[in-house]
């Protein structure tokens, strides 16, 4: 370990192109913390040398431990050993002075005891200095999104310049994705948007109408479209609430169109999350917040805006482009708008998209929308249930819990319920860096679809005897999806001409890309819509709302499970094929293209012997699911290697790329612990204990595989390599302060195994077997309801039927029914069976992270500093404090007071932005 204190020069040597006063404030602070660090260093150093001196020089045992216990107390050094009581340890040298039974040993181990307390301020000191020479370095070499190069004051507060910026010149991917985006996005594609109109009054003109009521669901949905956000094209504004929001409104939760201070942060918020912006233009939009007279400045501004909106023009034009390496291997093309700008689209996309969601769901619950007939049960068959089991049909059923999952997860889910919502990011291809698996976001709701496909996989495997699963999306579908199908839908929807002349001054925005210089030519996009706006996808979900309304419509109730374009069904043959021919015809009238690589579907037979080729009406591609291959041998996912071994020689790549060494850790955490993680699935009981050993021997291959060619298996032994080749470190850096947060002075490196074990125990070890319990319970109660049947116990007193059970002359008699058999009591057991519903939604679910036992003093330390306490962290903590007590006394690697943890969590928080 170098043991030189952290240079004062901390000012000249961390130089950095972060300029906004947040952070130049956070930087200067964090630059006083390290010298004071470096000061209270030299300054105990000094203090420990003199006391050690003094302890050289004693004569024996007791005069060592007395010149050690002086030096404490001298110089205000506390032992941290609770077990070390200094106080006690006076009294005891009293009387060592003049009590020969105190031994030599005793003294001894007092004396080693309180030299090791010395040592330990020495190592947090060392480990502290350590941390401050990284968050250095990370400020001099940061995630490339942070450091974007800036030329002159027109292009301060932008990331035009190539925010990737250590390979401005791109790979040859990038050049050829860019020729195929603007082939899309600057060629008109005609459509026949009479033939669009004719296929909607199709699929519309025929929905139900309710009793009493004057308004089909169609008129009702074009009659909301009418009022939202109401303008006047002569300037004068409409200030009012939008219809629909009216029963919101009574409930406090309605909103005037215009903007105010509290309304703008949120919006900023809003942005902030869509992750349009990035580099400096990001960090002066997230310090806005903090300056109140700039935000009543800007309200003013924006509310002028909003009067104006049919006088509203991209402004400057042209709108640079900037093209983004997503970990796919996809490049992304963001507009770099300016803020104001950006601020005021997301916020009438925000109320579009919430007006939008409203009338569509309203449609839903309307009696249009169809509920799938398949082995549904008939009245007759109901009666007799109703006749021989008391509960008759529970509402707590399979068909049930798919209507309230379809509803409230999947349909609609890329558009908001309200203004207030955080509009989801479905283009992430990892999580932030502290994002839990919750239910609200986009990465979770992919989750719960694969989810979704596989306990429905098992379940009519086992009731039907076979499943069959298509999937499919859209070739480039934000590029590709043409303005007039919009036009064409949004007109049949009845939104007024205003705003479709609004919508068309949106969508085809002058733009250049960025890359080619201020002189470049703009260009008018001509096709598709803007990437990371709410508006986009509101527009978007217009046109796809169509195809799930054109799916229920065709398959007569059934409907498609939609992630914005992955499109995902499954069910019976017959429905299936119903299904695709509807995706089909929807896609030729739209004028969009099927994506032939993300096309496929799989049938699965319970009976090997029953099996047979899929239906020559479906598509032949395989099932894929992230880096899982659907076996539909087994019916079990499988990670793809050869996948994951071309995204280990990418991550190689993109970790090369990085300067500093918290940046590396960013990027390791978020490619290896949050993007491979997510595209291997979440451990979750309908897969059981074979997906976790798969998870576990994948990163195995991936560790080893990673770092072969620097002569290690693992990332700790590679880190430490890295810290001895750049800070002079010597082999014995320690496994916690890799994994060990940084509030605790560690790298906050991430272990993606930990999830995968600490699920283990509680996955199931066959999954299939859930079902099968199910079946059992549900002998179980035909046992008892016909035993109780014929012992008269559950005889029903004589009831109306319109088909009362018969005996075998055809008589109408009561005395001697013989109680329903087992196969007529299960016929159904998607609308009766409580049990099977339960194991439907258990198998759903993801198996409880079991929390490592954990010592009470853990626990009082990491709540004194308010610490997470989540399995992961325990985890962590409990497999590294026997190494770290014995280092450092505790898990507190340096003194909490002087790192710098309000830097470091700046820092963070940038998205990791992918070498091009």
């Amino acid at each position: 370990m170098d043991e030189n204190p952290v240079s004062r020069g901390l000012h000249q040597s961390a130089s950095t192109t972060m300029a906004t006063p947040a952070l130049s404030t956070l930087r200067h602070v964090t630059e006083r913390k390290l010298g004071k660090l470096a000061d209270h260093h030299e300054k105990f150093e000094a203090e420990k040398k003199s006391i050690s001196a003094k302890v050289a020089s004693a004569p024996d045992h007791r005069s060592k431990v007395e010149a050690l216990l002086d030096g404490f107390e001298q110089h205000g050094i506390t032992a941290k050993d609770p077990e070390l009581s200094i106080a006690n340890l006076k009294r005891f040298i009293h009387q060592a002075e003049h009590d020969p039974s105190v031994s030599a040993t005793l003294l001894s181990d007092w004396q080693s005891k309180l030299e090791h307390q010395l040592d330990l301020t020495s190592v947090k000191y060392e480990y502290a200095a350590l941390f401050g020479k990284l968050v250095i370095e990370w400020i001099k070499h940061p995630n490339p999104a942070a450091s974007a190069p800036t030329t002159n004051a027109a292009s301060s507060d932008s990331d035009t310049e190539m925010s990737e910026s250590f390979d401005t010149i791109g790979r040859k991917e990038m050049h050829e994705q860019r020729k195929e985006w603007e082939s899309y996005a600057f060629t008109e594609r005609k459509v026949d948007q009479e033939k669009i109109v004719k296929y909607l009054d199709e699929i519309f003109g025929t929905t139900l109408q309710a009793k009493k009521v004057t308004k089909t669901p169609l008129q009702s949905l074009r009659d909301s479209m009418k009022h939202v956000m109401d303008f006047k094209s002569d300037l004068q504004p409409v200030i009012k609430k939008n219809t629909l929001y009216d029963n919101a409104t009574s409930k406090g939760s309605g909103t005037a169109y215009r903007f105010d201070v509290d309304t703008l942060k949120s919006c900023i918020q809003g942005v902030l999350r869509t992750d349009l912006l990035a580099g400096t233009k990001r960090e002066s939009l997230s310090d806005l917040t903090n300056q109140p007279a700039v935000l009543r400045e800007l309200v003013d501004v924006l509310n002028m805006d909003l009067e104006g909106l049919d006088k509203w023009e991209w402004d400057p034009s042209p709108v640079p482009l900037n093209m983004r390496r997503q970990l796919n291997g996809k490049y992304r093309v963001y507009m770099d708008e300016e803020i104001h700008q950006a601020i005021l689209l997301h916020f009438i996309g925000t109320t579009w998209a919430v007006a939008l969601k409203q009338a569509f769901t309203a449609f839903y619950h309307s009696g249009a929308w169809l509920q799938s007939p398949y082995r549904s049960m008939s009245k007759k068959a109901r009666e007799r249930r109703e006749y021989f089991v008391p509960r008759g049909a529970s509402h707590l059923n399979v068909r049930n819990r798919r209507r309230e999952r379809y509803q409230r997860d999947y349909f609609m889910t890329q558009l908001p319920d309200s203004e207030f919502e955080d509009p989801p990011d479905y283009n992430a291809e990892d999580q932030d860096e502290n994002q839990s698996w919750s239910r609200s976001s986009p990465l979770a709701t992919k989750q719960s679809m694969l989810r979704l496909v596989t306990a429905e996989l098992l379940l009519n495997t086992k009731v039907y005897g076979e499943f069959l699963v298509l999937q499919s999306d859209f070739k480039w579908f934000g590029p590709s999806l043409p303005h007039d199908t919009m036009f064409a839908v949004l007109t049949f929807f009845g939104v007024p001409e205003k705003w479709l002349r609004f919508f068309k001054k949106f969508l085809e925005a002058p733009v250049a890309f960025a890359q080619d210089g201020p002189d470049a030519e703009a260009v008018e996009r001509k096709c598709g819509i803007p990437m990371s706006h709410v508006l986009s996808d509101a527009l978007s979900e217009a046109v796809l709302f169509c195809l799930d309304f054109a799916v229920n419509k065709r398959t007569q109730g059934a409907n498609i499970h939609r992630f914005h374009d992955d499109l995902w069904f499954w069910g019976q043959e017959s429905t299936c094929i119903q299904a695709w021919n509807a995706i089909l015809e929807f896609s030729k009238v739209m004028g969009l293209q099927l994506n032939e690589d993300k096309t496929g579907a799989a049938l699965i037979v319970a009976d090997e012997a029953a099996s047979r080729s899929l239906p020559a009406a479906l598509p032949k591609g395989p099932i894929k699911w992230g880096f899982l291959n659907l076996d539909p041998s087994s019916g079990r996912w499988v990670i793809d290697r050869a996948q994951v071994d071309e995204h280990i020689e990418e991550l190689r790549r993109q970790l090369a790329a990085c300067q500093s060494v918290m940046a590396w850790v960013q990027a390791w955490n978020s490619y290896v612990s949050r993007f491979f993680s997510t595209h291997f699935g979440q451990p979750a009981n309908c897969f059981g204990r074979q997906h976790n050993d798969m998870i576990i021997k994948t990163y195995e291959h991936i560790q080893r595989s990673l770092f072969k060619d620097a002569g290690t298996a693992n990332v700790t032994e590679y880190l430490r390599g890295m810290l001895k080749e750049r800070f002079g470190t010597d082999d014995s850096v320690p496994d916690g302060f890799f994994y060990f947060p940084h509030e605790l002075g560690g790298l906050g490196l991430r272990n993606p195994l930990i999830n995968a074990f600490a699920t283990y125990r509680k996955s199931f070890r066959d999954s299939a077997e859930r079902i099968d319990r199910a079946f059992e319970m549900e002998k179980a109660d035909y046992d008892r309801f016909k035993e109780r049947w014929e012992s008269g116990e559950n005889r029903p007193k004589r009831m109306k039927f319109s088909h009362p059970p018969k005996d075998e002359t055809g008589t109408d008699t009561e005395a001697d029914d013989p109680f329903m058999t087992f196969e007529e009591y299960t016929r159904y057991r998607e609308e009766t069976s409580v049990h099977l519903r339960n194991a439907y939604v258990n198998l759903q679910e993801c198996p409880p992270e079991e929390k490592v036992e954990t010592l009470p003093a853990i626990r009082d330390m990491l709540r004194e500093r308010s610490l997470e306490e989540s399995p992961y962290w325990l985890w962590i903590y409990n497999l590294y404090v026997g190494d770290m007590n014995r280092r450092f006394g505790g898990l507190q690697l340096g003194e909490r007071d002087l790192l710098p943890v309000g830097l470091v969590d700046v820092l963070r928080s940038e998205r990791v932005r992918w070498e091009g």
